[in-house]
């Protein structure tokens, strides 16, 4: 059975959230003198610089209080870490979070400063829910399952909401594709609000998971995958999300590394805004032509928590 994921249920998910959730700006950003523009949802300047803040909080609410006295334990490649490392401190709340061993350094320290004990589950991205389940039974805690939570893609669809608001006129919304639950919560949110408005998710050609899975007809794992969007490394996607992916979104399409590495710069140097790589998918679909440009487009940035490295390499890579 799909989810519930009414206008009424999603009004009132986003009513639930924090005050202190901040309600990032749509901005306009143009590739070059006389290109179409793109206008972009800003969730890099959440707080912790990600979009997953929303769903972390809805998560948490969903449980009771009870649930969560002897800790939460997820799965995480970075962001989700952060945000509930940041609600677990502001509700008292030990969280643990099980990662790949090739998570990004800066992602694993930053969870760590918000106080969130770091497990390492080897390189399958498969492996880290058993491994959440496993510490879950050890220890008492409550387990998250991110890709199957109903609450993620009610917090996440408090994005969809807000794009409507802040732009009426808006005829497509661009949105990263991973486990599915952001890019089903956000979609859900404007196909029920209102149905014309086209959503289209991205993924990167060589992360194709949901791609892949809405071809089958069901959710499918990919035996390969490389991408410098860490942030979106589901090999396949979540059986819940799958199913609103296949209710609300349009379509899916593709894009290359060098487009997305080409979209982090546009972003950088035009829009004056740093995006991970995982953030920059939705709009490098724009700026390479992958979807119509005439549309009045909004790509949701969905994080910019990016390496020192990863910065000198866009910088080296872009002229003066």
């Amino acid at each position: 059975m799909t989810q519930d994921m009414s206008l009424e249920v999603l009004l009132r998910g986003r009513a639930a959230l924090p005050k202190w959730i901040r309600r990032t700006p749509i901005l306009p950003v143009t590739a070059a003198d006389g290109a179409p523009t793109l206008y972009v949802k800003a969730e890099n300047l959440q707080l912790t610089g990600a979009f997953k803040l929303r769903a972390a909080a809805s998560s948490v609410a969903s449980l009771l209080r009870e649930q969560t006295t002897s800790g939460i334990v997820l799965a995480s490649s970075g962001n989700f870490a952060q945000a509930f490392g940041v609600v677990g401190r502001a509700a008292g709340i030990h969280v643990v979070v099980v990662m790949m061993d090739h998570t990004s350094p800066y992602k694993v320290d930053a969870a760590r400063q918000l106080g969130v004990e770091v497990v390492f589950s080897g390189t399958d991205a498969l492996a880290r829910q058993p491994t959440v389940d496993a510490i879950a039974r050890e220890r008492g805690m409550s387990a998250i399952d991110t890709w199957e939570d109903p609450a993620i893609a009610v917090g996440h669809a408090s994005i969809g909401l807000e794009i409507l608001e802040d732009y009426p006129d808006v005829e497509t919304v661009l949105v990263p594709v991973s486990s599915g639950g952001g890019a089903a919560g956000i979609a859900a949110a404007i196909k029920e609000s209102r149905s014309g408005v086209r959503v289209i998710g991205v993924q990167p050609e060589r992360a194709n998971a949901a791609y892949v899975s809405l071809k089958a007809g069901e959710p499918t794992a990919i035996a390969y995958w490389d991408s410098m969007a860490d942030g979106l490394s589901a090999v396949r996607p979540g059986y819940n999300p799958f199913r609103l992916l296949q209710k609300y979104l349009d379509q899916i399409v593709l894009v290359s590394e060098n487009d997305i590495a080409s979209a982090m710069r546009t972003l950088l140097f035009r829009g004056k805004l740093l995006a991970e790589a995982a953030g920059a998918v939705a709009s490098a679909a724009f700026f390479s032509g992958r979807v119509d440009t005439q549309k009045r487009t909004v790509a949701v940035i969905t994080g910019g928590n990016v390496t020192p490295t990863v910065i000198k390499r866009i910088l080296d890579a872009t002229p003066s």
